[in-house]
């Protein structure tokens, strides 16, 4: 089948990680710097917060760390602060 479907249809194309493309590679490139622009890493984050979908499980996990690395660098509160009840 895996010849056939080849020959057919063409190579199969891949698909991109859930949390690593767009904004989501751009949050994670913030949160690893060691002196991020504070002005990107909002706007990324502000943006990232607007979306209308909810985000997947690995989007919400970089969202999170980016939102915990600036309000270390920054002391701002922003975003979901998790494990405060």
């Amino acid at each position: 089948m895996g010849l056939a479907r080849e020959l057919t249809m063409g190579t199969r194309r891949t698909r991109a990680r859930v949390g690593f493309t767009g904004d989501f590679t751009t949050l994670r490139r913030l949160t690893a710097a060691t002196a991020p622009d504070v002005a990107e890493f909002r706007a990324t984050i502000e943006r990232v917060a607007a979306t209308p979908t909810r985000l997947r499980f690995a989007e919400g996990a970089a969202y999170n760390a980016a939102c915990k690395r600036f309000r270390e660098l920054t002391g701002e509160k922003i975003g979901p602060e998790t494990g405060t009840y």
